[in-house]
C-alpha cells in the first residue's frame, strides 16, 4: 500500500546507463532495461580495479521493465571503466567515468518515473538505511536534499502527523492514522531539510477508528522537526508519508491524557516505557505521569462457582517484574497467571511462579484461597511501573484482566510491600532466590541511592586527635541514651582517648535528639558529634556514615542498647588490637540484663532445613561460665559492640549495604576481614550489658516481613564456603538458640 503522487512522472530517455552525482564523493548509475530482472547484473571494472563499496537496487517499472541503480564512490586518480552486463538479456554496456567529470545531480523525478509502489518502498528504504550507512552519507547536505525531494515527490499532499503532547523537555508524542491494511510497521524515519534519522522508539498502534483506519502514535525528538519535515513509515509491503505539523506549545502528557479521557492502557504503558529509557529527568516524568494518571484497579469477581482473583503486589524493576496475589478456583478452571508487557503482550511464567495455601476475606468471612508469587525476568524497566497488568487465564480460553492499585513509588515503601509478599511459614530458598531476591536487591539499591548526604552537628569542642572513635547508630528508641552517655562520661579512658559520634537514622527525631544530646553535654561536659541521615538507610549505611566523619585509627561500633557497667573496657579491647597475630577486630562479652550470656563470639551452623544461621557462643549460660571466660580467636563477633582498625575497615569497604534494615552485616564484615588474612578475637575481660533488639522491634518491615530470611539467604550465598570451612575445623557448637547477627539498631 502506497499513497502516490497524482501528477505525471517524467520517464528517463535512452537505454544507455546514465551517471549522476548523489553526493560530492558518490555517484549513482541509472540503467533502464525493458524487462524484469530477477538476478543482480554484473558490474566489473576494467584492468583489475576494485570498486568498493558498491550497492545495487532493482526497481520494477510499471511498463514491465526494470530500473537498475548502482551506487559507487567517485574515482579519485584515474578514469574508471566499468563493464555492465544485464544478466539473461545479454546486454552489455561499457561506461567510463572521469574523475574530473561534471555530473548532473540525481533528480528525484528520474529515480521515481514509472517505478511501481513496491519499487518506491525499496528505493526509500535503501536510501534511509543501507546506502546512508554504507557510504556514510548521513551528514551530506546533497544527500539530504535529494532525499527530501524524493519524499516530497512520492506524495503530492500528504496527510498530517500531529504533535499532541510533550513527553519530556526533548520529546513529544505525535499521532496520525494509518489504513488498517498497512500491516506491521518496520521502521519510522524523520526526513527534514537539515537531516534524517530513524525514530528509536517503535510506534504504538492503537485502536481502529470507525472509518477503517488505525490511530498510531510515535515518540520523536522535538529538535529538527521544523517546517518541511516528513514522517516516513515503512512496512514489509507498505509505505506511508506524513507531513509533520509543527506546534510551538504542547500540553504535558498528563494534562493531555486527562483531557482526552483516555482508557488506552497500552498507550499509557508505551509512553512510560519510552520515558524509562531516557535520562534522569525523563525517568522522573515517567513516575509523575503514573502518579497523576493511574489506571483503575481491576480484580476478577467470581460467584456461582466462577474463579475470582486479585493482584495485590506488583513491582517492576531493572531486574524483572514481581507479582503477588491470590485466586479462588472452586471448580478448577484457572490455567495460570500471565503478566503483560508495555505493548500489552502476554508473558507466561515458565518458571519462578509459586503457589501456597492461604485465605482471603470475602463477604465478612474468611474463605480458602490460593496465594501466589511470581517473578518474570523479561519484563523489566529502569523506572518502577506502579501498576503492571496481569491476566487470569482460564482453561476455557477466557482471559480476565487484573490491575493492582497503584504501588508505592518510594523505594522504602516498595521494599516494605515486597517483604510482606509471602507469609514467613511458606517462604523457602527457592522462592527467595528465584522470586524475591532479585527485586529486593534492586529496590535496596534504589533506596540507598535516594538517601542523600548526611549533615553533621558538633556539640562542644571536638577532640582533634582521638585514639578511638565510638560510633553509635540511633533508630527511634532513645531509652538507653542517657545511661549510655553517662557511662561513657564516667570512664576516664574514654574521656581521655575517645570521640563520641551518634548517627541518627530516623531523621524525623532530629530536633528531639539534638536537644537531648545538648542537655547531656551540659550535664557531663563530654563533646558529642551528631550525624543526621537524610532518611532511614539501615544499620550498615548509618555505621558507614559515622565512620566517614570519624578521626581515629580505631573504630568502636556500638548499638544504642549497649550499656557498660565497668570502666576501662574499651582500653582493654584496644590493647588486643594488632600484634603478631594481626588482630583487626575484637569483641567483648555481652550480658543480658539478668547477667546471663548474650555473646561470647559468633559461629555459624545450619538449622534443620540446611540454612546457615549465626549463633552466639554459650548464649543463655551464666555470665561466669568457664568457657566464656577464655580469650580466643573466633569466626566473628557481633556488631552490637566491636572494635576494629579503621584502615582494614576501609580496605573492605566497610559494612555491606545490600543487607536489608539490619542483620548479618556484622558477620559479613568479619568474614570480609578474615578473607584479607586478619584475625578476630573475643575478649571476655571487657564486659557490657546488651538489651538486645530494643530498637529493631520498632521497625515494622523487619517484624512483619522476611527481611531476616533474605539477609540470611544473601549471607549464605556469599559466604557458604568459608562457613563450611569453619564448621569442618571443629568450632564448638553448644546447644543454644540461633540468633542473627548483632548488626541491628
Amino acid at each position: 500500500m502506497l499513497e502516490l503522487a497524482t501528477s505525471d512522472d517524467r520517464q528517463m530517455s535512452g537505454d544507455m546507463p546514465e551517471v549522476c552525482r548523489l553526493t560530492p564523493d558518490t555517484l549513482i548509475l541509472i540503467w533502464n532495461l525493458p524487462t524484469r530482472l530477477w538476478t543482480v547484473p554484473k558490474l566489473e571494472a576494467r584492468g583489475g580495479r576494485k570498486v568498493s563499496p558498491q550497492a545495487t537496487l532493482r526497481l520494477p517499472l510499471g511498463s514491465g521493465g526494470t530500473r537498475l541503480l548502482r551506487v559507487i564512490p567517485q574515482p579519485k586518480d584515474a578514469p574508471l571503466t566499468l563493464l555492465a552486463e544485464a544478466g539473461t538479456l545479454g546486454r552489455q554496456e561499457e561506461i567510463t567515468i572521469d574523475p574530473e567529470g561534471d555530473f548532473d545531480p540525481v533528480d528525484a523525478y528520474m529515480l521515481l518515473g514509472d517505478v511501481t509502489p513496491a519499487g518506491r518502498l525499496s528505493l526509500l528504504s535503501a536510501m534511509l538505511g543501507a546506502w546512508a550507512s554504507m557510504f556514510r552519507m548521513r551528514r551530506s547536505r546533497n544527500y539530504t536534499q535529494t532525499l527530501n525531494r524524493l519524499v516530497a515527490r512520492i506524495v503530492d499532499q500528504p496527510q498530517r502527523a500531529q504533535p499532541v503532547a510533550r513527553i519530556s523537555e526533548d520529546q513529544m508524542l505525535m499521532a496520525t492514522t494509518l489504513p488498517t491494511a498497512f500491516g506491521g510497521i518496520e521502521g519510522t524515519y524523520v526526513v527534514s531539510p537539515t537531516g534524517f534519522w530513524r525514530l528509536t522508539n517503535a510506534a504504538h498502534e492503537g485502536r481502529e477508528t470507525p472509518h477503517g483506519a488505525k490511530q498510531t502514535f510515535f515518540i520523536a525528538e522535538r529538535n529538527g522537526l521544523e517546517n518541511g519535515a516528513y514522517l516516513v513509515i515503512t512496512g514489509s509491503r507498505a509505505l506511508a508519508i506524513r507531513q509533520l505539523e509543527p506546534k510551538s506549545t504542547l500540553p504535558s502528557l498528563s494534562r493531555w491524557w486527562l483531557a482526552q479521557g483516555h482508557a488506552d492502557a497500552d498507550l499509557r504503558e508505551y509512553a512510560i516505557a519510552a520515558l524509562a529509557r531516557g535520562d534522569a529527568a525523563s525517568r522522573k516524568a515517567a513516575l509523575e505521569f503514573q502518579l497523576r494518571c493511574p489506571l483503575s484497579a481491576q480484580r476478577v469477581t467470581g460467584g456461582g462457582g466462577l474463579p475470582s482473583g486479585e493482584i495485590d503486589l506488583a513491582v517492576t524493576t531493572a531486574r524483572g517484574t514481581l507479582i503477588g496475589g491470590w485466586y479462588r478456583d472452586p471448580v478448577e478452571m484457572v490455567g495460570g497467571v500471565d503478566v503483560l508487557d508495555h505493548t500489552g503482550a502476554e508473558h507466561k511464567f515458565d518458571a519462578n511462579f509459586y503457589r501456597y495455601a492461604g485465605s482471603v476475606a470475602q463477604e465478612d468471612k474468611t474463605v480458602p484461597a490460593t496465594g501466589f508469587v511470581g517473578f518474570h525476568p523479561d519484563i523489566k524497566s529502569q523506572v518502577p511501573i506502579l501498576q503492571p497488568r496481569s491476566i487470569l487465564r482460564l482453561t476455557s480460553g477466557s482471559r480476565h484482566l487484573m490491575v493492582p492499585t497503584a504501588q508505592p513509588a518510594d523505594p522504602a515503601k516498595a521494599r516494605a510491600r515486597i517483604l510482606r509478599a509471602v507469609p514467613p511459614q511458606h517462604l523457602n530458598d527457592d522462592i527467595m532466590e528465584n522470586c524475591l531476591a532479585p527485586v529486593i536487591g534492586d529496590v535496596q539499591q534504589k533506596l540507598l541511592g535516594s538517601i542523600g548526604t548526611p549533615s553533621v552537628i558538633d556539640i562542644g569542642t571536638q577532640r582533634k586527635d582521638p585514639s578511638v572513635s565510638i560510633i553509635v547508630p540511633l533508630y527511634r528508641v532513645l531509652d538507653f541514651l542517657r545511661a549510655q552517655v553517662g557511662a561513657f562520661a564516667c570512664d576516664p579512658w574514654i574521656s581521655q582517648h575517645c570521640e563520641l559520634i551518634y548517627v541518627l537514622d530516623s531523621p524525623e527525631q532530629a530536633e528531639q535528639v539534638e536537644h537531648l544530646l545538648r542537655g547531656l553535654y551540659q550535664l557531663y561536659g563530654v563533646p558529642l558529634r551528631l550525624v543526621l541521615m537524610a532518611r532511614n538507610g539501615g544499620y550498615a549505611r548509618a555505621c558507614n556514615s559515622g565512620a566517614a566523619v570519624a578521626k581515629a585509627d580505631l573504630l568502636a561500633m556500638l548499638n544504642s542498647d549497649i550499656i557498660p557497667h565497668q570502666t576501662g573496657w574499651l582500653g582493654t579491647m584496644a590493647t588486643r588490637m594488632g600484634g603478631v597475630d594481626d588482630v583487626a577486630v575484637v569483641g567483648p562479652k555481652l550480658l543480658f540484663e539478668d547477667g546471663s550470656l548474650q555473646h561470647a563470639g559468633m559461629y555459624f551452623a545450619r538449622n534443620e532445613r540446611g540454612q546457615w544461621l549465626n549463633h552466639h557462643y554459650y548464649k543463655g549460660m551464666p555470665g561466669r561460665y568457664g568457657d566464656a571466660c577464655i580469650e580466643r580467636s573466633v569466626p566473628a563477633v557481633t556488631g552490637a559492640c566491636m572494635l576494629l582498625h579503621r584502615g582494614v575497615f576501609e580496605d573492605v569497604d566497610g559494612f555491606s549495604e545490600d543487607y536489608v534494615i539490619g542483620d548479618y552485616e556484622d558477620s559479613d564484615l568479619c568474614l570480609k576481614i578474615r578473607a584479607q588474612g586478619f584475625d578476630i578475637r573475643y575478649v571476655p575481660d571487657a564486659e557490657l550489658y546488651h538489651f538486645e533488639r530494643k530498637s529493631i522491634s520498632t521497625h515494622s518491615d523487619y517484624m512483619r516481613g522476611v527481611a531476616t530470611q533474605y539477609n540470611a539467604w544473601l549471607h549464605a550465598r556469599r559466604w557458604n564456603d568459608q562457613m563450611t570451612e569453619f564448621s569442618l575445623q571443629g568450632v564448638p557448637q553448644p546447644a543454644a538458640e540461633p540468633v542473627t547477627g548483632g548488626g541491628v539498631l
